[in-house]
């Protein structure tokens, strides 16, 4: 079925292999590399076995853009994914009629691979892919999943980025699944399944096939597409409205966004690059909220030199901000001593606190390295302050340390003290509350609350000058979560499941000691238990041993104790 809109918008349905079968397909170089995790690839599959299973006549596979490229090539603005995986299971399933059914199953395995595969170019003489990937992913994709397997490149290709490992998953998944398809049947039977797999990929697999006119540039499809409720990523948004932008001068931003992009998919996700870019942008224009960024990059960024100079600054950037990341192990930041790098490890590692990754950059860049260090140790106090006190979310947070960053870069806040009253609004001040929240406070991340009782098990022996850093720096202790009142009901705690579930994750109710004895304790009851604390070395856990019984008064004392060393630990 065919249908076309006023502005010369063609819209087909029609199944993925025909789509591959009658179109030559380029993903452009704005398009991101291979990203299916092996989740992706295998739910894939197997969803398509139970549709074929169910002998059910269609399976929606999404929406598919497609735009005018160069020549007889049709660009793939969205649905690369799909594409790349439908692909790799027709090799697979190619592969195992060459490998395995020798050459009685020659002929089709051919058929295949010129239909959907490879195409013979007369004036080359050599064989093109059906559908072309990005630069940094198009050859490893052709030499090891396109070419059939007696040819000798494909042997030697070998992955060299994190797209290509996607790749070579995607291909072992799809080759074990056509084993799975093929070992339920006699010998004679396994190449007729497989032929049908390959009509149900061509006639029911349906997709929904967008094809823009040249006229209807991509970035305003995206805007459409995502107003329409067809979600386009945000990073390809961006990244397509920039190398638009650029021109002639595309090529070389291209390189530029292709080391952006390896250099935060080394410690994350496509998720991260998005949080990276919008904190770039907050960093040098203000507070930005994901749902505006493409709108204000559109509104600010509409010459050839400022795409340019944005993907440049981005590469730029990109190093410093995975370094925040893993601040103890980055090479960069000579100026910064193992402290300083201590308490943005536990800001970014340990409280986990995103909101402040731009202000921390505009600190690394802009102050000298002993108002940089007060500032660290600052901005870990207001982190703690603000899980415990305040909101660790967005809002005002967010918008007080984004506009805050920006004020740094542009020179307006220069020192300690002019961050302390551009950001002082957005802080909990009163210690009173600080100290009340901290005496209720329940912590369910493990490793939250060991920071927080290593670093008043710091403050209570009083020989470390730096108990908020937790002993991160030392590497020499070892402690386990012990939950005093333990998290189930026992014969040694005859406690109802309602109370424990109140109790259990009190701060009061949790100490620090030696895993193997906390092993050794389990849930036995309090009167044992408290024989083991009194030997701890740890003297947070020594006073537990102190109470004749435990329960929720106990738990509250104690909690109220570490409240009061809680304000000498995180300090305004």
């Amino acid at each position: 079925m065919k249908k076309r809109s006023g502005l010369g918008i063609e819209v087909f349905d029609r199944g993925i292999a025909t789509i591959l079968h009658h179109n030559k397909l380029t993903v452009p170089p704005n398009q991101r590399s291979y990203a299916w995790e092996e989740s992706h690839v295998q739910t894939l599959f197997e969803d398509i076995s139970a549709a074929i299973a169910n002998r059910d006549e269609t399976y929606f596979l999404g929406t598919i853009v497609l735009t005018q490229g160069s020549g007889d090539r049709l660009e793939v603005a969205d649905g690369q994914q799909r594409l790349a995986t439908s692909s790799i299971l027709i090799a697979a399933i190619r592969d195992y009629l060459l490998e395995t059914e020798g050459g009685a199953e020659e002929k089709s395995a051919n058929v295949f691979t010129g239909n959907y595969l490879l195409e013979y170019d007369v004036k080359s003489g050599e064989n093109t892919a059906k559908l072309h990937l990005n630069f940094e992913d198009n050859d490893f994709f052709f030499k090891r999943i396109l070419l059939p397997p007696d040819e000798p490149e494909r042997k030697v290709a070998v992955p060299t980025a994190l797209s290509h490992e996607r790749l070579e998953s995607a291909a072992e998944i799809a080759r074990a699944h056509v084993e799975k398809i093929t070992s339920q049947f006699a010998k004679n039977e396994r190449a007729k399944k497989l032929y049908e797999w390959i009509e149900f990929l061509q006639e029911s697999a349906m997709v929904i096939e967008i094809r823009v006119p040249e006229e209807v540039d991509a970035f305003t499809m995206f805007e459409t597409l995502n107003d329409r409720g067809l979600k386009a990523s945000q990073t390809d948004i961006l990244k397509n409205y920039l190398f638009k932008n650029a021109k002639e001068r595309v090529g070389e931003i291209q390189i530029k966004w292709a080391a952006m992009n390896a250099t935060i998919e080394a410690v994350g996700d496509n998720d991260l690059l998005l949080t990276y870019i919008r904190h770039y942008w907050t960093l040098l224009n203000g507070y930005t909220v994901e749902r505006t960024l493409a709108a204000q990059v559109k509104e600010r960024v509409n010459s050839k030199q400022q795409a340019v100079n944005m993907v440049v600054e981005l590469d730029s950037y990109a190093a410093d901000y995975t370094g925040i990341l893993s601040p103890l192990e980055y090479m960069g930041w000579p100026q910064m001593d193992r402290k300083m790098r201590g308490y943005i490890y536990v800001i970014t590692r340990i409280l986990n606190i995103e909101q402040i990754r731009p202000l921390i950059l505009a600190v690394i860049k802009k102050f000298e390295p002993n108002q940089a260090r007060e500032a660290f140790k600052l901005l870990l106090s207001w982190s703690v302050r603000f899980l415990i006190a305040g909101s660790g979310g967005g809002g005002p947070l967010d918008r007080g340390y984004g506009q805050a960053a920006k004020e740094v870069m542009d020179g307006v806040i220069q020192n300690l003290s002019q961050l302390r009253d551009r950001i002082k609004s957005n802080i909990p001040r009163s210690d009173s509350e600080f100290k009340e929240k901290f005496s209720k406070c329940r912590v369910s991340a493990n490793d939250l609350a060991r920071y927080y009782l290593r670093s008043l098990e710091l403050k209570r022996q009083g020989v470390d000058p730096d108990p908020e850093l937790g002993g991160i720096l030392d590497g020499e202790h070892t402690f386990n979560l012990e939950h005093i009142m333990p998290q189930r009901p026992s014969d040694g705690w005859p406690v109802d499941n309602e109370t424990i579930q109140q109790l259990c994750k009190r701060l009061g109710n949790i100490t620090l000691l030696n895993p193997a004895v906390n092993v050794r304790l389990g849930n036995q009851a309090f009167s044992e238990k408290k024989l083991a604390y009194a030997a701890s070395p740890v003297l947070l856990t020594q006073e537990v041993s102190n109470y004749a019984v435990w329960g929720m008064s106990e738990i509250e004392e104690r909690q109220k104790k570490l409240a009061e060393l809680a304000l000498e630990v995180w300090k305004l």
